[in-house]
């Protein structure tokens, strides 16, 4: 009588075992050469810890000592100043002040880190796809054996995505190297509209220590003229209010002076604690002449070439989308190892575009290329407007000016000078120099601050316009030639 099996499977013999024994061990050894392959040459991860205070120490040491910086001109040297060596021991001048910046302002060094990150996908873009295996096993449904199969494909660099993929990363490495240039021409802008704040508010002190010195003077003749009994109670308080006001008004020019000074340092990426001095040598209000509006230079600003170059990776970004559309194909060969019968082919993987077709990605290009195109219409219309706005500023103050000094300042030092003879021989009114002191005071202050928002008018006109920039393509004399 034979022995039934009720399962319906052909029984395992010793055969059968050791040919399922001897497979699996191959599978064992291929797999295990796979993974040493593709472990090789892979990069190591190693932590790199950070310490806030390692990083306060850091920032403690940019002002610590004198510096040699390699310094790119990024626009005319009479609007834009640099100087390759920092000596923070005798006064930051802005040279030196642009300099810093360059290395130092948060924003600047954002931007190029933004930069470097683009650089690191221009890297990643355009490399070839990987190629994918396929490893086992199976068990038969026949005979209970195990299959090996394994297999390799590549996907075929078709379409022209590889091309789409690089020229996409490089459009973006341009844009963020046009966006450090923008954020380089904001920061070196706001250095020197700083130092003008600073210079302008270092006279204004000038000016209300003059007053305040000439109201002490008032004060000894109130308190003479007092206990002689020639004068009221009432006109002391009032002169004592007078003194009072002044003494306010330098305090709290003292504290704008500070402000600015530490809204300086953090633009230029150094600690308030750094207490650097600002050299006021040569004037920075002493600006070039603001020639006419030219279209040319216009279109040399950073903010203009940053839109052209989003709208050049958005062309990229929308050839790629389109690329994407085409199915991908993956071909490779293939091996079978079923019961010691072996079998070699040839495999191809096709992706059919039945649903989808990339038609959201393609439509989102699109309209982020008409998102870039209109950007770029916003910023020459935002420039153009920034730049005659600026240039109505400059004109209405410096008209201003004029007719202040040809008006209330004309004969002011010689107001000064007869209010000091009369103080002097005591022949004044004391309420009558009290005014004029104030007066005197006021038309100064006023001078100095028609004589700033002049100045950074002219500085923005110049800067919305292109003037300050250097014209690249035409100073280069191998650009034909290239």
């Amino acid at each position: 009588m034979k022995a039934q099996n009720p399962g319906g499977a052909a029984p395992l013999t010793e055969g059968s075992t050791a040919r399922q024994t001897h497979t699996l061990r191959n599978h064992a050894r291929s797999s295990l050469l796979v993974g040493i392959t593709l472990l090789c040459g892979c990069a190591t991860y190693s932590p790199r810890p950070i310490d806030p205070f390692h990083e306060l120490e850091q920032l403690e040491r940019r002002t610590a000592e004198s510096r040699e910086f390699e310094t790119l001109l990024p626009g005319k040297p009479e609007w834009i100043p640099l100087r390759a060596r920092v000596d923070f021991t005798d006064g930051l001048d802005l040279p030196e002040a642009n300099t810093v910046a360059l290395f130092y302002s948060p924003e600047i060094r954002a931007a190029r880190s933004s930069e470097r990150i683009s650089g690191a996908q221009l890297l990643k873009a355009g490399l070839l796809s990987n190629p994918e295996l396929f490893l086992g096993p199976r068990i038969s449904t026949n005979n209970s054996d195990v299959i090996l199969p394994a297999g390799l494909s590549w996907e075929l660099p078709l379409w022209g995505k590889r091309e789409a993929e690089k020229e996409l990363a490089d459009r973006q490495l341009s844009a963020a190297q046009a966006r450090v240039a923008a954020a380089e021409l904001r920061v070196l802008t706001e250095v020197r509209s700083s130092f003008i704040r600073i210079a302008g508010l270092n006279q204004a002190l000038l000016a209300f220590e003059a007053q305040l010195g000439g109201g002490e003077r008032v004060l000894q003749w109130v308190t003479a003229l007092r206990q002689a009994g020639e004068i009221d109670a009432v006109t002391v308080y009032l002169a004592q209010l007078e003194q009072d006001d002044a003494r306010a008004a330098l305090a709290a020019t003292h504290l704008e002076l500070e402000s600015a000074t530490r809204a300086l340092l953090e633009t230029l990426g150094v600690l308030p604690a750094a207490r650097l001095s600002i050299s006021l040598d040569p004037d920075p209000a002493s600006l070039p002449d603001l020639p006419s509006l030219s279209r040319r230079k216009l279109l040399l600003h950073p903010e203009i070439r940053t839109a052209l170059r989003e709208y050049e990776a958005a062309e990229a970004s929308l050839k790629l989308e389109v690329a994407r559309q085409y199915p991908a194909i993956r071909v490779g060969p293939e091996f079978e190892d079923d019961g010691g019968d072996a079998s070699v082919g040839a495999g191809v993987g096709v992706e059919l575009p039945l649903f989808d077709r990339n038609r959201g990605g393609v439509a989102e290009a699109e309209q982020l290329r008409e998102a870039t195109r209109e950007r770029l219409s916003n910023s020459l219309l935002r420039l153009s407007h920034a730049e005659a706005q600026a240039r109505a500023e400059w004109r209405a103050n410096e008209r201003m000016l004029g007719d202040y000094r040809a008006g209330a300042l004309k004969n002011a030092q010689g107001a000064r000078e007869s209010l000091e003879l009369r103080l002097q021989a005591g022949q004044s009114n004391v309420l009558e120099v009290l005014a004029a002191l104030r007066a005197l005071t006021g038309a100064r202050v006023h001078e100095l601050e028609l004589g700033r928002k002049s100045a950074i008018a002219r500085l923005h006109a110049a800067v919305a316009g292109g003037t300050v920039l250097n014209d690249l393509a035409r100073n280069d004399p191998g650009k034909g030639k290239r």
